[in-house]
Formats: C-alpha cells, structure tokens, sequence
C-alpha cells in the first residue's frame, strides 16, 4: 500500500488523480490545493508518495518539490503538470521529484506511478 497526498489547486485534476492513482494500488490519503498548505499535510499525515501540480497559487510545485525533498527526503514526488516544456520536467528532477508527467498523458502518468512502485 502507498499512500499518497495530491497537491493540485483544480479539484477535477485532484479528482483524476485520485481515480488513476487508486486503480494502480495506491491509497490516497490527502489532498492540499496550495504548497503552503502541502508541506505541513505531508509533515503530518507522511505519505510515501506526493503527487504534486507545478501551477499553484501560492508557491509553485518546483519550490514545494524543494521544500518537501528537504524535509522529508524519503518522500517520493511526481510532478504532475501541464507544461509539456522540458526544463519545467528538469526543473522537478532538480528539485527532488523521481518523475514527471505531463497532465492528459495518463500513459506517462502511470508509468510514473509504476516507477513508485518498483521495488529499490
């Protein structure tokens, strides 16, 4: 079982997360529509997994990806987003994010959770 916080500020892409996420295995355990709020839900309810928007309307998920990985290095991350640009992708990796899909390419996007689930 892992368990997963979504961090994504439209609750449709929070939804459709949700729905793929849960019929790979996983167990979505919370959900936070801003980086602010994010890291203190993950501090709290410490999931294995973040899924985690770029857009947010606060701090942006790159910075959020920094802060998590910071605090919380065990935490695996994917950025999820919809920029198709590949140095936001780059930008994730850097910041501590396993992986990256771009949103509307639920292909990657499972992919990207079947890499969660590999074994180390």
């Amino acid at each position: 079982m892992i368990r997963t916080v979504i961090v994504d500020d439209d609750r449709g892409m929070r939804l459709v997360a949700r729905m793929l996420a849960e019929e790979e295995g996983f167990v979505v355990v919370g959900e936070a529509e801003t980086g602010e709020d994010a890291v203190p839900l993950v501090s709290r309810l410490e999931p294995d997994l973040v899924i985690l928007d770029y857009r947010l309307p606060d701090v942006d998920g790159v910075e959020t990806a920094r802060r998590m990985s910071r605090a919380h290095p065990g935490v695996a991350i994917i950025g999820w987003t919809s920029s198709e640009d590949p140095a936001v992708a780059q930008a994730f990796i850097d910041a501590g994010a396993c992986a990256h899909a771009v949103k509307g390419d639920f292909v990657a996007f499972r992919a990207a959770l079947r890499y969660v689930q590999a074994p180390a």
